[in-house]
């Protein structure tokens, strides 16, 4: 049975009101929304306390915590980076997290996954990060699926031709958590603005 939480991350602040972190962190020392600090520095905000706040303002209620925790899957050969990542995004921003070292797991995690957003390195053993794109892009099983590419390598291919092959956003590395976070959350709130569009 899972253990119903009572408090949330400031990043799913940022994705339910559709706002950058900053502008959560801003609220919190503002002191126009509540929060309290992990031992490991991070905000954590009651979800009895935001519900308050988005009355107050006018914002829409917050869902049911239960509901599915957006799911990353991140593909480098890195298994540092990759590891990191992934502590990164379960722990401090409470998403579900999946790892791929190459191309080919990369297929097998999608379908059994499921992830909402692949973060994809372009240069890779076996298939390259062009090729993933590619094929997630290219089916409509996995077109949904937003792709974030990280690269250190700019000389393989500059950000016209990364976009061209379906990424919906590229990032070089080296790069901050934070930054990292920051684009995350953006694509997340993109794609929760297309969905109220078309209803």
């Amino acid at each position: 049975m899972l253990k119903r939480r009572t408090s949330i991350t400031t990043g799913t602040v940022a994705e339910h009101c559709e706002v950058t972190y900053e502008t959560v962190k801003n609220w919190i020392r503002q002191d126009k929304l509540p929060a309290y600090e992990t031992p490991g520095g991070h905000h954590r905000i009651l979800i009895t306390e935001f519900n308050d706040f988005l009355e107050r303002y006018g914002m829409p209620a917050y869902e049911d915590p239960a509901a599915h925790k957006p799911r990353i899957l991140v593909v480098d050969e890195d298994e540092i980076l990759t590891s990191t990542m992934s502590d990164y995004f379960t722990k401090v921003v409470d998403y579900e997290c999946a790892t791929a070292s190459d191309g080919y797991e990369a297929g097998v995690k999608i379908v059994k996954f499921e992830p909402d957003l692949v973060i994809l390195d372009l240069i890779m053993p076996n298939m390259n990060g062009f090729e993933v794109c590619e094929k997630i892009k290219s089916s409509k099983e996995t077109d949904h699926i937003l792709v974030l590419v990280i690269t250190g390598h700019p000389e393989v291919g500059n950000n016209d031709s990364i976009v061209a092959c379906g990424a919906d956003e590229v990032l070089a590395k080296p790069f901050k958590m934070d930054a990292l976070n920051g684009i995350v959350e953006k694509l997340f709130a993109k794609r929760k603005t297309r969905r109220r569009s078309v209803r």
